[in-house]
């Protein structure tokens, strides 16, 4: 197939991390000669939640295999200027090492970060224990009162700009070829068990070999365009800067409170989020600023176990989604059964920054070998949602 044919070997529905890391692995994969359209509607990304995360990479899961993919992404970002770089032009990720530290404050919550610990260390992360001395040796500006043990990584761990990974995938692989179009497909064409074509909302239609449906939160609304379930919806995520007026002068990791608050240094600010007491979906269009969550929800857990935080002053705030896999709240990958040549990216739930090196490798070789080659991806496939079959992850935030 070519482009001047209005076909192409591979269609990408969403354009933001996810899809332009598949689309970045797939022309950078030297058996892979084939044509790949990405189509994206927001072409400036300022709605994308790829722009309005976390920004965080952590190695602290419980299960080995997404352990793994993380691993490959902090690999990926050690290697990210040479694996980008276009005319002399990287994004300047700055990545901060600070580590995650989750935190327990009752003896079976203790026992869940031991075990998931002791998996962790089997699969080569660098993570470690500590007391409640220990946390307060190492961590002084933490009231360690109600605590009775903690859990910390490395400074393998830690946060980047993801507008910059974004912007890195996208540039090198327009620079190989690959084709962006500001649009957005609203129906797929399915002909004897497969999918050979896209319509798009300007009133065009491409054909296609392959289509990945990488399209965030509204991955549910491109599923069902092809008479698939998908167990993907829009949860709201409202994340809050701070400013602290009583200074700390050692680092604060990326912290995690049994409470389901979480908090980090950024820079000479501090971020902040956590899940809503009512966390059910919202609309897709819905990126509203929840701001009375700081006050009712987070700001007395911040204040609990930082007493610094007693006296701060939000700064800057902004809404976002997570796309909410109620499985399992991991992602869902790869095609079902049924209809080959679609292709899943979705549900990551939070965790798409993260994973999306892994994910963008593992579909480049899906769709160029059949299978996964270096990673396999399988256990989150598909399948495990028809058999309502969810894949275990206890360290989840």
């Amino acid at each position: 197939m070519t482009d001047e044919s209005g076909a192409y070997d591979v269609v990408i529905v969403g354009g933001a991390l996810m899809g332009s890391s598949i689309a970045y692995f797939l022309s950078e994969n030297s058996d892979f000669d084939g044509t790949v359209l990405v189509v994206e509607p927001d072409s400036t990304y300022v709605n994308a939640q790829s722009t309005r995360s976390g920004n965080s990479f952590r190695e602290q899961f419980s299960n080995p295999l997404n352990i793994k993919i993380s691993q490959f992404g902090l690999e990926f970002l050690a290697e990210f200027h040479e694996r980008v770089i276009v005319d002399r032009d990287v994004p300047d990720l700055n990545f901060r090492g600070t580590g995650y530290l989750f935190l327990a404050t009752n003896r079976a919550a203790l026992e869940v970060l031991g075990a998931e610990h002791e998996i962790q260390l089997a699969n080569g992360a660098d993570v470690r224990m500590l007391d409640p001395a220990e946390v307060g040796s190492q961590f002084p500006y933490m009231n360690t009162d109600r605590l009775v043990g903690a859990r910390f990584g490395s400074e393998r761990e830690g946060s980047i700009d993801g507008w910059a990974l974004l912007l890195g995938f996208r540039q090198r692989a327009r620079h190989n070829g690959v084709t962006y179009l500001s649009d957005r497909v609203v129906d797929l064409i399915e002909a004897e068990g497969r999918i050979t074509g896209v319509r798009l909302e300007s009133g065009g239609t491409v054909a296609c070999g392959y289509v990945v449906n990488a399209a965030g939160p509204r991955a549910k609304l491109v599923a069902a365009m092809a008479g698939l379930e998908l167990p993907v919806e829009p949860r709201s995520r409202t994340t809050f800067v701070f400013d602290c007026r009583a200074p700390i002068e050692q680092n604060v990791p990326l912290t995690v409170t049994p409470e389901g608050v979480h908090f980090r240094r950024e820079r000479q600010h501090y971020v902040t989020g956590g899940v809503p007491i009512d966390d059910r979906a919202v609309g897709y269009d819905d990126l509203e600023t929840r701001h009375g969550e700081f006050e009712e929800l987070i700001w007395p857990v911040l204040a609990s176990y930082v007493p610094q935080f007693e006296r701060i002053a939000v700064v800057a705030s902004w809404g976002g989604q997570y796309a909410f896999n109620v499985l399992d709240q991991n992602m869902i990958i790869g095609s079902p059964a049924a209809l080959p040549n679609f292709i899943f990216a979705n549900g990551f739930s939070g965790h798409g920054l993260q994973q999306s090196p892994a994910v963008g490798r593992g579909i480049s070789e899906l769709i160029v070998y059949g299978a996964y080659r270096t990673l396999d991806l399988t256990p989150l496939g598909y399948d495990r949602v028809t058999r309502n079959e969810p894949f275990h992850e206890s360290a989840i935030i």
